[in-house]
């Protein structure tokens, strides 16, 4: 558990959390198991803090008496895989605690870390909590734009190693890009809700003097969705790209047999015809009528390639 008393300006680890009044202004992140060493410190519902130590997939967003409470679902991509942590917060005049997973990935450490630079700088504004309540909302979506501008660049590169030649194993990546796509754009979706909720301020915590950066967030938060939304799209047209390029392929491989066909058919006819050994057969006993026919099949072979060259066939 690590915290910053913005009224005493001075930052605090372990259970050690100042006690709260009116004045209090307290910053606090834990994990999920530290929950219950604060629920009679900051009078939270107990129901509530029992949804936070399960991961129940909710994305939710309840005014409280004396509190907001914030639940949503974080995707984060590592080595391919995709991992979802819940994050949740609670928010009044007096504090902001950010509740993460027991192992919470590169971004929401860093959005832990990033919370407590910020607190001393947030120290000289007016109000410092909704500064910071706000600075949450704002990484968690620039970290969202970071992944998917990368999953973007990752589809756009699946796209053209399918046009310049399409194989079987691109089918595997174009199943997990959908996933994965479809996962972020579920996210955002309900993160979007969320955004709108925190911006009807039951509580009257931000002020209207405030919600204007709410508002920039919410307006984010919908880009972004619809963000997903495109990048999904595209990652369904990735199949259709493969299947139009695997039958292109397959077709040409279909006409260069094709072409191998008209060029063996020919001289397959005249052996066949020479090889039904019939006695009336007068060019047998030729003396020119091997080379001849030989000189005849490569006539007919070559006037094959010249037809197909003229129409572009070859």
């Amino acid at each position: 558990m690590r915290g910053f008393d913005l009224r005493a300006g001075v930052e605090f680890v372990g259970c050690d959390v100042p006690a709260i009044d009116d004045g209090s202004r307290l910053v606090v992140i834990c994990d999920s198991s530290e929950l219950y060493d604060l629920l009679d410190v900051f009078g939270w519902d107990k129901d509530t803090v029992d949804e936070c130590t399960n991961l129940d997939e909710k994305v939710r967003f309840t005014s409280y008496d004396g509190y907001d409470f914030v639940s949503m679902l974080y995707a984060e991509s590592e080595c391919e895989d995709m991992t979802q942590r819940e994050v949740n917060i609670f928010f009044s005049e007096n504090y902001l605690t950010l509740v993460l997973p027991d192992s919470p990935g590169e971004d929401l450490t860093k959005l832990a870390d990033r919370l407590l630079i910020a607190c001393p700088q947030a120290m000289n504004r007016d109000v410092p909590l909704i500064h910071l309540y706000y600075l949450v909302f704002d990484n968690i979506a620039s970290f969202y734009t970071d992944s998917l501008e990368e999953l973007e660049r990752i589809i756009e590169e699946t796209a053209e190693r399918i046009e310049m030649h399409p194989d079987k194993e691109q089918i595997s990546e174009i199943i997990e890009l959908r996933k994965t796509t479809y996962t972020y754009k579920k996210l955002l979706r309900a993160l979007s809700y969320v955004g709108d909720q925190v911006l009807l301020d039951d509580n009257k915590f931000i002020g209207e003097s405030h919600a204007r950066h709410f508002r920039d967030v919410d307006t984010r938060l919908n880009k972004l969705y619809d963000f997903s939304d495109n990048l999904y799209a595209l990652a369904n047209d990735l199949l259709n790209l493969y299947d139009s390029k695997a039958s292109a392929q397959m077709n040409e491989t279909v006409k260069k047999l094709t072409i191998l066909t008209l060029f063996f058919g020919p001289p397959t006819v005249i052996a066949g015809i020479y090889g039904m050994n019939f006695i009336a057969m007068p060019e047998l006993e030729w003396a020119y009528g091997y080379p001849i026919i030989l000189g005849f099949m490569i006539l007919v072979s070559a006037a094959i390639y010249f037809i197909l060259k003229k129409k572009d066939w070859l």
